[in-house]
């Protein structure tokens, strides 16, 4: 799993946003607003590679239970490929 280099995570205002950039832009039209769990799961999607790695990630870095790490994995991950978002 790799993030795609079109889109871009800024903090605005403590607010995390992710914006397209480039060929993006063509697709995607618009701005996601991130909470924190979701913002630190894409900037460690490179380094993680798996999911299981970022589950494992998260669980480290937050106070949550694993199914919750799991579920929100999981569905933040499936969410981000469906966008192109995330490449092979």
């Amino acid at each position: 799993m790799k993030r795609n280099q079109d889109f871009i995570l800024r903090n605005i205002a403590g607010e995390y946003i992710m914006v397209a950039t480039g060929d993006a832009t063509q697709t995607f039209n618009g701005m996601i607003t991130l909470n924190d769990v979701a913002a630190f799961i894409w900037e460690n999607i490179d380094e993680s590679q798996t999911v299981e790695n970022l589950i494992e990630s998260v669980l480290n870095e937050f106070d949550i239970d694993e199914k919750t790490a799991r579920e929100d994995v999981e569905g933040f991950t499936s969410d981000l490929i469906k966008m192109g978002m995330i490449v092979g």
